[in-house]
């Protein structure tokens, strides 16, 4: 008869528990089927390793002998099922993560910094795309996840949220609204805009630049764009020419700020969400990893069990 691991666990019970009681109990088998089970093993080995007591269930020096090779064979045994499913588990390999223009801050550098120490077997590569570009390479393939701000209006594109804040306004340093302490959109009414270019991606063309011009308004007012700007810089050079104000994230006062233009609270406006977004039939375990650890710990079974909203939400 060969000896099988069961033969080894029963064994290292009744040792440990000095009791076939104690020992059936601990290992959930019946106390005849364990008396069995070492016989079986005495046999295979051919002495005798237990012998009943008074007091009772004590080891033979045989027994005594084959404790320790039986035990490590079990450790070793539940080491190697461990080292299994801990690479069944691993995630590895590289991942190319689109970075929206209109998504920098420190949000999406504590986003990118988590990922790498939970997964630190994943290779990030990171693009930048421009504000023509709002799904971040994700519809031509270029990117296999994106941090973003939505909206993302195309098809077959998840987002979710990462975090939100205010809007606040942009104007340049010498406009005359720019000593207020806060603003609405009744104040801005006729002012021209610095707009983001009509999408170039694939995503529905004026969506997005229109979100940042806050189309259509409530008060019935038609933004005048008095220039396009595709990157931050050219955004900013624009507004400190005085060719137009806009709205950006609040935390864009850190993070942008420069000489010649300023920042005003607004009011009425709806906030803005910094997203990660994926393609929706995108199921590696490298993406639905990105996307757990953007989205704070979304429990991370599958693309199912992660909060998903199509294009166009999430909170813009």
């Amino acid at each position: 008869m060969n000896i099988e691991m069961r033969h080894l666990r029963y064994f290292v019970a009744v040792a440990e528990e000095a009791s076939f009681t104690a020992a059936a109990q601990r290992v959930h088998v019946a106390q005849q089927v364990l008396s069995t089970q070492i016989r079986q093993l005495e046999d295979a080995v051919g002495t005798l390793l237990l012998e009943r007591t008074s007091r009772g269930v004590a080891l033979t020096a045989a027994g005594s002998a084959f404790l320790g090779s039986a035990r490590e064979t079990l450790a070793s045994l539940d080491r190697g099922v461990a080292a299994a499913r801990n690479a069944a588990r691993a995630v590895s390999g590289q991942l190319t993560v689109g970075l929206q223009a209109a998504t920098g801050g420190s949000g999406r550098t504590r986003v990118l910094a988590a990922f790498e120490r939970a997964y630190p077997e994943v290779a990030l590569h990171l693009v930048s795309y421009d504000l023509a570009q709002p799904a971040a390479g994700l519809l031509d393939h270029s990117s296999d996840v994106a941090l973003l701000r939505p909206p993302v209006d195309a098809p077959g594109i998840l987002v979710e949220q990462v975090s939100a804040e205010p809007r606040v306004f942009v104007l340049p340093a010498g406009h005359p609204l720019a000593s207020r302490p806060v603003l609405e959109l009744a104040d801005v009414a006729g002012r021209p805009w610095v707009a983001a270019p009509l999408s170039v991606d694939g995503c529905a063309p004026a969506r997005f630049r229109d979100d940042w011009l806050v189309v259509p308004r409530p008060g019935g007012d038609v933004p005048v764009i008095g220039a396009v700007a595709a990157t931050i810089e050219e955004w900013r050079e624009h507004i400190a020419a005085g060719r137009g104000i806009s709205l950006c994230p609040a935390s864009s006062e850190a993070f942008s700020a420069r000489p010649g233009i300023v920042f005003v609270p607004s009011r009425g406006v709806r906030v803005t969400s910094l997203c990660v977004a994926w393609r929706a039939d995108d199921v590696r375990p490298e993406v639905l990893a990105f996307v757990k650890v953007a989205a704070g710990g979304v429990a991370a079974g599958g693309v199912a069990d992660v909060a998903r909203a199509e294009t166009g939400a999430g909170g813009a």
